[in-house]
């Protein structure tokens, strides 16, 4: 098997561990807050997080994590996170899930801002493509989403924020440190977002269950993309996270009877079609750079 079959694999498998782990989180919405889904599921992901950094020898000194550009990371992670466990429980599995695979084209052009990159204006209508689909998905003020549409888009601000910062992270600072330490910087968050929902309650031994195994999931997703970065070609691999896109809608229907109309199927065409057409032009002139990953971040 090859190097890049073997991050095609990983990448799908990761990129569908992404998917069904927010499906059970949208699934234990209907019995428990959200403040306390965010807050557990965040406590069993650094469980398992921490216990990969140390079985990878990835352990660093926890001074790092008092950097300026850490800090802004950790906190846009959280802040990503909290939002997207919200969103769910309003939103459709397959929009929240196709408007996150924008945050590579805001990155593109976040990075030409903050960075002062070199953006071509290929890359630049990529960007404006998927922002116009991200907006024929989510309809702000025009759809049925109402306040959940700006929780969404606000997430995905809030995602480029935090790849942004990853981009300025020390690249000696293993991935899984970094994802580590982000899952634990979610756990305040739950406690914050607590006061303005109802009461905790204890979670049945489903519930249980079904968060334990969100949190394995997240914690699978984010090794396999890992793995899939650092095994195959970035232009090859890539394309293969836009899976998740086609899933969700699938998912969404089977588990929920979620339809998207027409405005926001034609969005979720943007969305990909942009993507693809920036991994293309990557693709075209490899060697240049390297290329991000499309959707969630390997370090969430």
């Amino acid at each position: 098997m090859t190097d890049n079959l073997k991050g095609i694999l990983a990448v799908l498998t990761g990129a569908t561990a992404f998917v069904v782990s927010d499906a059970i989180v949208k699934l234990v919405t209907a019995e428990l807050p959200a403040a306390e889904i965010i807050t557990v599921r965040a406590v069993l992901a650094t469980l398992f997080l921490t216990g990969g950094v140390f079985a990878l020898g990835a352990a660093r000194p926890l001074s790092i994590l008092a950097t300026p550009m850490m800090l802004l990371r950790l906190a846009s992670a959280a802040a990503t996170t909290t939002l997207i466990v919200i969103s769910l429980r309003d939103v459709p599995l397959a929009i929240v899930n196709t408007v996150l695979q924008v945050t590579p084209l805001a990155v593109t052009a976040g990075a030409a801002l903050v960075y002062r990159e070199r953006v071509g204006p290929s890359r630049w209508a990529a960007a404006l493509t998927g922002f116009l689909g991200v907006l024929l998905i989510v309809k702000p003020g025009l759809g049925d989403l109402g306040l959940s549409a700006y929780i969404v888009l606000l997430a995905l601000a809030c995602a480029t924020v935090r790849d942004l910062t990853t981009r300025g992270l020390d690249r000696d600072i293993p991935s899984i440190f970094v994802a580590a330490a982000s899952s634990a910087a979610i756990i305040p968050a739950g406690f914050v977002v607590a006061p303005l929902e109802g009461p905790w309650l204890f979670p049945t031994a489903w519930a249980w269950v079904l968060l334990t195994a969100s949190a394995a999931l997240f914690f699978a997703a984010n090794t396999l993309i890992i793995v899939a970065l650092r095994t195959g070609e970035i232009a090859v691999v890539a394309p293969f996270r836009y899976v998740a896109a086609p899933f969700s809608v699938v998912l969404g229907y089977w588990w929920w009877g979620e339809v998207p109309d027409a405005l926001a199927y034609t969005g979720i065409g943007l969305v990909i079609a942009a993507g693809l057409y920036t991994l293309h032009r990557e693709r075209t002139s490899l060697g240049a750079r390297p290329v991000a990953a499309p959707g969630r971040s390997p370090a969430e």
